[in-house]
């Protein structure tokens, strides 16, 4: 089970790739909202902190 860092580190890097997109194409509103997502989940990873080890797994359960 993932912990609640590991889908922080994830939302955020997913989020702001997506934001990235919107933006190019100028959905505004949209990139706007995927901004706020990724600061949140900015905010808990740095909170609580992550390891790389924990980044790793993630990726390996998700790929």
């Amino acid at each position: 089970m993932e912990s609640r860092t590991q889908v922080a580190h994830y939302a955020a890097t997913m989020t702001r790739e997506l934001c990235r997109m919107c933006r190019k194409v100028e959905l505004d509103d949209l990139a706007y909202l995927l901004e706020v997502a990724a600061a949140e989940a900015a905010r808990v990873r740095a909170t609580n902190g992550s390891t790389q080890t924990e980044i790793h797994s993630l990726h390996a359960q998700t790929g």
